[in-house]
């Protein structure tokens, strides 16, 4: 009652007989005498977000004038932070995130920003090339035992408390009681002050993340591309932005998923609490959730306190490539800011600027890219917020290669998904363009063409068009086999190729009229870089996904510009032969072709062709046919 009448939520801790020991009550401080326990020339290590002790902070930058040369050290800045705002000259502050503030303080040369991962922070400090003489953290009271969680902010607080000379704890009632490995000793505190104030949210924290929230319809595009390569019971890793915590409510659409990642959210306790997220198919922590940090609303502090399904480790411990690496079907979401067309990704800096950090982005990668069908992905909008193409010819002087082009594998934009992992820098470029914003997109081809990355004679028809992404489907065949069958794109040339060569030479022979040992590369040109409307074609693809798949059947139109008719053909690779593959794509070329305005379809057919005549004579679609040389006309009204 006592609680409510002052509006006040009852804490989640309570003061135990240990606060009451004489030994303890003589390390209390005033906040005013905080600052007069620092040595001069100290670097400061301060927690993160809504870690952060910002009342102890707030003394320290009241009380700086009697304080000289202090290197305030913080990994994520977030909500009030005086020290970036008043006596810049006393208080020099080093940030790991370039967020908000602290982004236009570096940018002006006021803050230091350093690009480390998140894996490899810890062995900085420990072996004191980070020094850190005092530590700050935010601690919930002791109990009976004498130990204090460090709730939300595990992250690199357990590394600078063991490392620091002088450790002084903001002790507050509201701090959840984090499980895992979250736990120090109060004899390690040298000093402690007291506010319990509720622990900020994710507004209070970060307010200006709404400006940078995407278009929805962008958003959604990018949610279902990214979808498509999340298998059920995947574990998940991402980093530390606002468009992965956008992408989370998406993850509905799937179940029994694991998470080993840096930070948990509210959007994320949510589908822990709907058991969308149950970690039941992970390989270690199996029925935990791992993660090192948190924030968000007081119902998300008080779900997580004294919560055994939800455990906080250190950054290093939670972020080891060998740890993470371990969960089969590991899916990587690192949200880039550019990407260069050979797969160079720039996730904490375009040019001189710095707009982020680096944070686990490498180490997830590459843990997703050693997992047993690890996906490592990056997402990012075509465009940037100012209307410029995120996917550039070559990053800008100056930015931070974080994904270099030899750990990257799937980049995910609104527009699709270009696996790079494994492919030439012509195939990469191809790929890359394809998922550009279309107006940037002949301009990239240019500059590739240009530069000899690509092709001279490669047409870009595709590049003109907007690829038809709701053409695709996919078909299980009559022998329960699924394909996906999509347009064909540029950068299927190399599987066209393949393709051909995988075809009997009687197959060769029904679809072409003659013995050709190879298709000419004029040729595969023609056939994958097409403008979806004039000229048009369909793959089936197998499996049904983005890095592993071949192309098993291909069904085409093309335009005959000495009468204006498309003449339409389909051809099915000998062992998938039997299952209904031509009869399907005949069906789905006549209803595209109708979709395109096209009122007649012809084709040339071997008389001695047998399973293609009784496939076009089976489509209920009114023809005519005349025979010359062994080979039946068709003429298809529409």
């Amino acid at each position: 009652m006592f609680w409510r009448k002052l509006r006040f939520r009852k804490p989640l801790n309570a003061i135990t007989g240990y606060a009451s020991q004489p030994q303890w009550q003589a390390k209390r401080l005033k906040f005013e005498d905080v600052a007069a326990k620092i040595p001069d020339g100290s670097r400061v290590y301060i927690g993160s977000t809504s870690a952060t002790a910002h009342c102890t902070l707030n003394a320290i930058v009241t009380g700086s004038q009697n304080l000289h040369d202090i290197n305030i050290l913080q990994f994520i800045p977030g909500g009030e932070l005086p020290h970036l705002e008043q006596n810049v000259s006393r208080i020099r502050t080093t940030a790991f995130y370039a967020f908000d503030r602290a982004a236009k303080n570096i940018q002006e040369g006021i803050t230091d920003y350093m690009p480390v991962s998140s894996a490899r922070l810890h062995r900085l400090i420990k072996e004191k090339r980070i020094p850190i003489e005092v530590a700050i953290i935010k601690v919930t009271p002791p109990d009976e035992d004498g130990l204090c969680s460090l709730g939300t902010g595990v992250d690199f607080s357990r590394e600078a408390v063991d490392a620091a000379d002088i450790v002084i704890a903001e002790i507050c009632e509201n701090m959840p009681w984090t499980e895992g490995n979250s736990l120090i000793k109060a004899d390690k505190i040298n000093w402690w002050t007291e506010n319990h104030s509720p622990l900020p949210d994710k507004d209070e924290l970060f307010p200006w993340l709404g400006d940078f929230s995407l278009d929805k319809s962008v958003l959604d595009k990018i949610a279902a591309n990214i979808l498509f390569e999340i298998p059920d019971g995947a574990t998940l890793k991402f980093n530390l932005t606002a468009m992965t915590d956008d992408l989370i409510p998406y993850l509905r659409k799937r179940k029994n998923l694991g998470l080993h990642t840096d930070l948990l959210t509210d959007k994320v306790l949510e589908l822990i609490e709907e058991g969308v997220i149950n970690n039941s198919q992970k390989n270690v922590h199996q029925g935990k959730t791992i993660v090192c940090h948190a924030y968000g609303s007081s119902h998300l502090y008080k779900a997580i306190h004294r919560n055994p399904a939800i455990e906080f480790h250190p950054s290093y411990y939670v972020n080891r490539l060998d740890r993470i690496a371990v969960n089969n079907n590991l899916i990587a979401i690192i949200t880039g800011l550019k990407v260069d067309l050979t797969g160079q990704v720039a996730v904490d800096s375009v040019g001189n600027r710095f707009y982020a950090g680096v944070g686990s982005s490498d180490d997830s990668i590459r843990a997703a890219g050693y997992s047993l069908n690890g996906k490592p992905i990056v997402a990012l909008p075509s465009l940037s917020i100012k209307g410029n193409s995120n996917i550039l010819f070559s990053l800008p002087e100056g930015s931070g290669v974080t994904i270099t082009r030899v750990d990257v594998h799937y980049v995910i934009t609104e527009y699709g998904t270009a696996f790079l992992f494994g492919k030439s820098i012509r195939e990469r470029c191809l790929a890359l363009i394809d998922i550009a914003h279309p107006k940037f997109r002949e301009s990239l081809l240019a500059q590739a063409k240009k530069s000899y990355l690509v092709h001279s004679a490669q047409p870009g028809h595709s590049f003109k068009s907007v690829y038809p992404k709701n053409w695709e489907c996919v078909h299980t065949t009559e022998q329960q086999k699924q394909v996906l069958v999509r347009p064909i794109k540029a950068v299927d040339e190399d599987l066209l190729r393949d393709f051909f060569h995988k075809l009997s030479d009687q197959n060769v022979y029904m679809r072409y009229f003659s013995k050709l040992r190879s298709l000419p590369q004029k040729i595969l040109k023609q056939y994958s870089d097409i403008d979806y409307s004039r000229d048009m074609a369909l793959v089936a693809l197998s499996p049904p996904e983005t890095a592993k798949h071949e192309i098993v059947a291909i069904g085409q139109w093309i335009m005959d510009d000495s009468d204006g008719i498309p003449e339409i053909a389909f051809q099915v690779r000998d062992d998938w032969q039997g299952q209904g593959l031509g009869a399907f794509f005949i069906e789905r070329l006549f209803q595209l072709g109708k979709e395109c305005g096209i009122k007649q379809f012809k084709a040339d057919v071997l008389v001695d062709n047998e399973a293609m005549n009784s496939a076009f004579e089976k489509t209920g679609i009114h023809f005519q046919r005349n025979s010359e040389f062994g080979v039946y006309h068709y003429l298809f009204d529409l």
